[in-house]
């Protein structure tokens, strides 16, 4: 009865895409702040007193029972508010947001720290040759700068891949006053835009206009290797919001100064933690959906009925055309369009 009960739950919630996982970093915020404030440690001068969590004479099994259910639905209540923050979490803080304003500033950021790894990463670091008569400490110093230099040309080119490039807009002759730059004001967001973007536009192929047309032809197994990646970014971004709002709700036990004093400080280093997941989780995240713009981008015009390209050009050309059609504002109808008007359909035999 019980798993019934929790099957139907599931599929109201949002189908087999839900899982208590889903609720479960709001549950625990919501659970702790009551926990500690029932027990009392917000009174700086007063000892915990966990046996007063529970109401008097209320201790017994039903009672737990009640208090976790009721933690339960009031992680489900917040989930809507987790969803927004981790969006905030990923950059984006378009108004009314109240963080709109330093977007300007953290992006100009984000473009000093991925200009700064371009130059070093592309920098010719020229090391001379050792000399006839080198001595020893003469050719060791020599080893250890050859060894600085690919550390710090590693370090380098590990930061300019983070971060999304602003090719497309000089490929799009888009005017840099209206459009400064690719950049998310946060690195977890960039990671996610560079995954997009060296996806498909390798091939010509918007990612963000062409996938939901793509992704009924991906296999099975990329497919679920996708979802999953996809679950553990939302996871371990929704830990890190729970954690720092948990961080920020204990932040009053700093003035009891003792153990309990290191609370907010822990919630704060397990929220950082999360979030330096969510951008590892990120990076895997991008490799796999270039995997499915490698495997199946043929799929697209295979799909359209168009011939499939003999040549890399040819198949650019035609990717870009698809995606210029496909993209939302295009109404357009497909007789009226400037190259795809011309071409001939080449339908499957049978159809």
């Amino acid at each position: 009865m019980l798993g019934g009960l929790v099957s139907a739950s599931t599929e109201a919630l949002g189908g087999s895409r839900f899982s208590l996982l889903n609720v479960l970093p709001a549950t625990v915020v919501v659970t702790t702040v009551v926990v500690l404030a029932r027990a009392g440690a917000y009174s700086p001068n007063e000892p915990l007193r966990f046996d007063h969590v529970l109401p008097e004479g209320k201790r017994d099994a039903l009672a737990i029972a009640l208090f976790g259910l009721a933690a339960l639905l009031c992680g489900i209540l917040l989930r809507p508010f987790e969803t927004a923050l981790i969006q905030l979490l990923e950059g984006y803080w378009a108004s009314p947001s109240p963080i709109a304003g330093l977007v300007p500033a953290t992006v100009e950021r984000h473009r000093r720290r991925r200009d700064d790894a371009k130059t070093v990463a592309e920098f010719d670091f020229t090391v001379p040759p050792p000399g006839a008569h080198s001595t020893l400490r003469e050719l060791a110093h020599r080893d250890r700068r050859i060894s600085r230099v690919v550390r710090m040309k590693s370090r380098a080119e590990k930061v300019r891949d983070t971060y999304p490039t602003d090719d497309r807009l000089a490929a799009e002759h888009l005017e840099a006053a209206a459009h400064p730059t690719d950049l998310l004001p946060t690195l977890l967001g960039n990671v996610l835009r560079r995954g997009e973007r060296v996806a498909g536009d390798r091939y010509g192929l918007d990612m963000m206009v062409v996938y939901p047309r793509l992704y009924p032809h991906i296999s099975d197994r990329l497919e679920s290797a996708v979802a999953r990646q996809f679950e553990l970014i939302t996871s371990t971004a929704s830990l890190s919001i729970s954690f720092g709002l948990l961080s920020l709700a204990t932040t009053p036990l700093l003035a009891r100064l003792d153990p309990w004093s290191a609370a907010p400080l822990l919630a704060g280093a397990l929220s950082l933690l999360a979030y330096r997941g969510a951008i590892a989780a990120s990076r895997g995240h991008s490799r796999l959906l270039a995997t499915v713009f490698d495997l199946h981008r043929f799929d697209l015009a295979k799909a359209m009925h168009y011939e499939l390209p003999g040549n890399p050009r040819a198949e650019y050309e035609l990717n870009k055309d698809i995606t210029d059609f496909l993209r939302p504002g295009s109404v357009a109808p497909l007789r009226d369009h400037e190259t795809l008007e011309s071409k001939d359909f080449k339908h499957p035999d049978g159809a």
